[in-house]
């Protein structure tokens, strides 16, 4: 088991590419506030800017001069000593609004009358509003998408991190289910997963998706207190979440006593997941990627049955691009994605696994322990993947 201290967890931006994009955009500034952005961009994990919205915290980045930091001043203390920029500015809650600050800060840059990236796909509709009516003469455009293109190509450091987290929650879910039988409750298996990848070094479990018996026939479900009988299909998938980063893991499992169709479909599966995963590289178009799978799983004699097959994987969970139609996006060295290929069998019954790649020079790299054995797994014996 690697332990957290063999490994630097805070976010470290491209730093250069952020301070350089308001430029390459022709605009005057760009101002990151998602969640995931602002934790790239500052290089700092606030934990309750994910579950306090009213916390809002912007990094602006002007076109001419050095980034600005405004947070929530309990958060102040925290954000001074880890970002790596030097103005910090604060707003004390319930007294001043995040927004006021935020508009003060352009003002104070002189971009009064500038044109202003922001992320649309997060800013509320009433800090926009309040943003119009005090600069009447700024324009403001969505810079969501060139932040999120910003973010898919990471650096060593950021491959690091996720190659080890995915790697600990593969070594969780074996434990896990090697202890499991026929028997155990569905929650007493599914709660054996989530102990064992806060035991193997998550700070907590970001979801937990368990659908089994006739819940394998829904996309996600959640775990009962129904015991788990032979000869049923047992799929997961799960996360657990490291400081900034998280995991995403599926594998699919039998109670015991498979059939012959059970084990071929399961086989099918992870056949098209490694086809798909041998295909990658830099160069080719994320929505090719999609067309390959759906094309090698048809062909195999089973439906077809996602949206999309994989997403790219980094601060957030599902980041530009997505293995998707139409996603235009052209895979680089240093792009991050998870793969997973899902398809059912003749009772309706979903199968799913999901591995974290990284796109080399050449082709890929896995990131997880090793793609799923090809022979359907057992829970209580012993595996390789």
């Amino acid at each position: 088991m690697m332990a957290s201290g063999d490994i630097d967890l805070a976010p470290r931006p491209r730093m250069d590419v952020l301070k350089a994009l308001p430029s390459s955009l022709g605009i005057d500034a760009v101002i990151a506030m998602n969640p995931e952005n602002f934790t790239y961009a500052s290089g700092v994990f606030v934990l309750t800017m994910r579950f306090v919205r009213a916390r809002q915290a912007y990094v602006v980045f002007p076109a001419s001069g050095e980034p600005v930091v405004i947070a929530c001043g309990i958060d102040g203390p925290q954000i001074t000593e880890a970002t790596w920029i030097d103005d910090v500015r604060t707003y004390e809650e319930f007294v001043q609004q995040p927004v006021d600050i935020l508009i003060s800060t352009i003002r104070d840059l002189g971009l009064e009358k500038g044109r202003i990236g922001i992320d649309f796909d997060y800013l509320p509709a009433l800090t926009f509003q309040t943003l119009t009516q005090a600069l009447p003469g700024a324009s403001f455009i969505d810079t969501s998408p060139q932040l999120a293109a910003i973010r898919s190509v990471k650096t060593r450091q950021e491959i690091a991190v996720l190659e080890r987290n995915a790697k600990l929650t593969h070594q969780a879910v074996l434990a896990a289910m090697e202890s499991s039988v026929a028997g155990d409750t569905e929650r007493v298996i599914a709660n054996r997963i989530a102990t064992q990848i806060i035991e193997h070094g998550a700070d907590t479990i970001t979801w937990i998706s368990f659908p089994c018996g006739d819940a394998g026939k829904q996309a996600h479900g959640h775990p009962s207190e129904r015991p788990v009988e032979p000869g049923e299909i047992i799929r997961f998938d799960v996360g657990g979440t490291y400081g900034a980063w998280a995991s995403d893991f599926a594998r699919t499992y039998s109670s015991g006593a498979p059939t012959a169709e059970q084990r071929d479909v399961y086989a099918k599966l992870v056949d098209i997941q490694a086809e798909v995963i041998g295909m990658m590289k830099p160069g080719i178009a994320a929505q090719e990627i999609f067309t390959f799978c759906k094309k090698k799983t048809l062909e195999r004699g089973l439906p077809f049955l996602l949206p999309h097959i994989g997403h790219s994987f980094g601060i957030e969970i599902h980041e530009r691009p997505l293995l998707r139609p139409g996603e235009e996006i052209i895979l680089e060295e240093g792009m991050v994605l998870n793969v997973e290929p899902l398809t059912s069998d003749s009772q309706g019954i979903m199968y799913h696994v999901e591995d974290l790649v990284e796109i080399t020079g050449s082709g890929t790299r896995i990131l997880s322990l090793g793609l799923a054995p090809r022979e359907l797994p057992v829970i209580g014996r012993p595996i390789s993947g």
